[in-house]
């Protein structure tokens, strides 16, 4: 399911299948609102959930 983010320009990397944890590596030049976006219509589908970790300005204000 982590790849939906590669037309934004996002990398993802998943842990396994058993234990269903990606990481998406956010490039500056990303549209962050359409990250954010994607994060929170996959929320509302009950696709996954998610955290935010080691995220800037842009980020938090998107």
């Amino acid at each position: 399911m982590h790849e939906v983010f590669a037309p934004l320009g996002i990398g993802a990397e998943a842990y396994s299948a058993e234990f269903p944890l990606v990481a998406l590596s956010v490039p500056p030049d990303a549209d962050v609102r359409a990250a954010k976006a994607l994060l929170n219509r996959g929320v509302e589908a009950g696709w996954w959930d998610y955290q935010e970790a080691c995220i800037g300005d842009a980020w938090r204000t998107a």
